[in-house]
This record gives C-alpha cells, structure tokens and sequence, in this order.
C-alpha cells in the first residue's frame, strides 16, 4: 500500500530499436502504482513492448517514487507495425549514453534473449508478462502447461541467489528449475505476498526463517564456496567505515561507534550466536503466505550474505509493521528457544546500530553497482541509515 498522499505516475516511454536508435516518445499516460520498478501497469497500457530501464525520474512532492518517470522501451513481437504508424511518436529531445555498469536487460534485445534462454529450459505455451524491471532485478511470468513459471534476473553482486536456493533445497524456499548468469527460472508460489499479514501469519514466518538459518549453521564453508558475501562484523565495520567518511565523516556519534566497535562485537559473541545465513530483506512482503503456503516460503535471496543472526530482526523498525515489538520479542525468544545457553535479547541491543550501518553499507554497494540514470532508487537511503545509526549510538 503507498504512503499516504501517493497516487499513481505520470509515464513517458522513449521507444528504441534493437540497434539503439531512438524511434520517438509516446505521449504521457498515468498508471494507477507509484513504484517505478513495477511495470506490467505500462504493458497493459502499451502492450507489446518491455520496459529496459529508467531514464529518469522527479518522484511526487515529499516521496521517493510517484511523480514523473521516463523509461525507455523497445517493441516485442510485432508491436513496432503499430508503433511506427503516423502520429503514434514524437520527437523526444534527449540522448542515450552508455554505461558499463548496465544491467544485460536493460539493453535493447536483453528482454528477448532472456526470454529465448528460458524458452530453451521449458515448453512456454502462451505470451510472457514483463512484471518488474530496474536495477537490482528483471522479473517476467511465463505461462506453461503446468502453469506459471517465473524468470528472474539479477544482477551480478546477486548473482549467488541462485547457488543458495539451491543448497537450501526446501519447499520454504522458490523451487530452481533452471540457471545460467544472471538469469534463473522458478517455478510458481503458492499462497500470496505476505505484505501486512496477521500476526499469527508474520510469527510463523519467523519461525520459518530461524529454522532455515539453523540449517546452515555448519554449512558457512558451502556458502562460501557458492559465492554468497561474508558480511561478517570486521568485513562489515571496514565497508562501514568507507561509507561513513563518504557520507557522514563529520559525524561524532558514527565516528565514536566505529572506533569502539571491537569492544561491542566482543560483547556480541558473549551472547553466544553463531554465524549463519542472513536473509538482508526479511520483511513479510518477501514471503508467501496464505492458502498452499503452509507456515510461509521465504523468495528473494539476493541481499543474503553470511552474519549475524539477529541482524535481520531489524527489519521490524521500518514504518507500518504492526505489532513490531510483540514480534521482535517473539523472535528473540524463538532463537534462545532453538540455542539453549544464548542470549539474543542482548545482542539484539549491542547490534541495533551496527544493523543500521549494515544497511548504509547494502544501499551504497546497489549505488557503486547500478548504473547512473538509476541510481534516483536509492540515492536517498543511504543517509536515513546512517541518521539511524547514529541515534542509536548515541543512545
């Protein structure tokens, strides 16, 4: 659900051909969804093309996405007839310029490569829906005999999701049918999002995710080996450190919170929790829950590295989870269930604020390796996190 106040985008489509000549711009049209990286809204309206990238973006009056966006396109199948007749294009006054931190489907005849690959692993029996594309992923449905199929696309710093749902190798996670750089094929979901569930649901998915990362308290050397990041504490502080004297290095509080670090990563071993497999995004909305899901199936691996258990618990501190501290105290409670002699309350504590320079680390690493016309997704993160960092040291 979008903010309060947040309606819709004004959407403006620059249509290329597959040598990366510009054809002309389609005339404003609004969709009824804010986020830019959603855009099946754009493909019912103009169906026939897949949206590459954003070109750029002037989010609504105080939000971060609605607004005005531009995106550039290119048409699939035989949508540029119709494109190309008389009056249907106008002149667009802008350039394209490369990049070389461009995603692969985000160049012309990227979309259709990944959808001739993922023909090519399974029999796709009717047209398949662009659902999402920006910089961290490119997101299509693809009708089967056996129903849908999923084709997601990541980047490369996601490029062991993968590797882990593999390893994993449970009904709590996307089933892999296929995989092959940065594109894999996943087969359908039961249930739905889990985005605003009933406590009961949102308390079932934590357990969930305990369980699972129980499962690979032994196995760090296999994700290792698998190419997913170690953003253990020293790994994670030196990062830190690099993004604080970037952003912030005036900043007492963050400086002070670096500099005693060693003293409070010691105070978190005492508490007595292993490393294990983190998710880095484990907000309900990145679960399956409801009919066929059972107790919930947890997706979108790609910010998992190995940490710091209790790490992920900060995720219940963003605006419109319900019922936060009766779920954080579940979930502290459910880890000195499951490890008898640990003391996750506390190191919930002594972590809070190096959970939220974690986050400042995550968002500049998706700045450092996104291209810049989209880099408008993230550009305000990372000073939120380190504002919260810095609160909760002081404190």
């Amino acid at each position: 659900m979008p903010p309060a106040g947040l309606h819709g985008r004004s959407v403006t489509l620059v249509v290329v051909s597959r040598s990366g000549r510009v054809l002309g711009a389609l005339a404003p049209f609004d969709v009824e969804t804010p986020w830019w990286q959603e855009v099946e809204p754009i493909r019912r309206a103009v169906p026939g093309v897949a949206v590459l990238r954003m070109l750029d973006a002037e989010p609504a009056p105080g939000h971060v996405m609605g607004g005005r966006v531009t995106y550039l396109v290119e048409a699939l199948d035989g949508a540029s007839t119709a494109l190309g007749q008389p009056g249907v294009l106008r002149d667009w006054g802008g350039r394209l310029t490369d990049d070389p931190l461009r995603m692969p489907w985000a160049h012309p005849g990227g979309p259709e490569a990944d959808l001739e690959w993922a023909a090519a692993q399974v029999p796709i029996n009717g047209p398949a829906v662009q659902r999402r594309t920006w910089n961290l992923s490119s997101i299509w449905s693809l009708p089967t005999e056996d129903g849908l199929i999923w084709l997601k696309c990541v980047p490369p710093f996601f490029g062991h999701e993968a590797a882990v749902l593999s390893l994993l190798g449970t009904e709590r996670v996307p089933r892999l049918l296929a995989a092959d750089s940065h594109r894999m094929l996943l087969a359908d979901l039961p249930g739905h999002d889990g985005y605003f569930a009933p406590f009961e649901a949102h308390r079932d998915l934590i357990d969930v995710l305990v369980d699972l990362q129980l499962s690979t308290i032994d196995r760090i050397g296999e994700l290792r080996a698998a190419g997913v990041p170690d953003g253990r504490w020293h790994g994670l502080l030196e990062a830190a450190d690099a993004v604080v004297r970037r952003w912030a290095p005036e900043d007492e509080a963050l400086r002070q919170l670096i500099d005693t670090a060693d003293r409070r990563i010691d105070a978190i071993a005492e508490c007595g929790l292993p490393d294990v497999l983190v998710h880095g995004d484990a907000h309900s909305g990145n679960a399956r829950v409801g009919e066929g899901a059972g107790t919930g199936i947890w997706f979108d691996w790609g910010d998992c590295r190995i940490g710091h258990p209790i790490t992920d618990v900060a995720v219940l501190a963003r605006p419109g989870t319900e019922q936060a501290e009766a779920l954080r105290t579940h979930w502290l409670d459910r880890w000195a269930r499951s490890l008898p002699g640990t003391d996750p309350h506390r190191a919930w504590q002594l972590v809070r604020p190096l959970a939220a320079l974690g986050e400042a680390v995550t968002y500049q690493g998706f700045l450092d390796g996104i291209e810049a016309s989209e880099r408008p997704y993230h550009v305000n993160d990372v000073l939120p996190c380190l504002a919260k960092a810095a609160a909760l040291a002081r404190a």
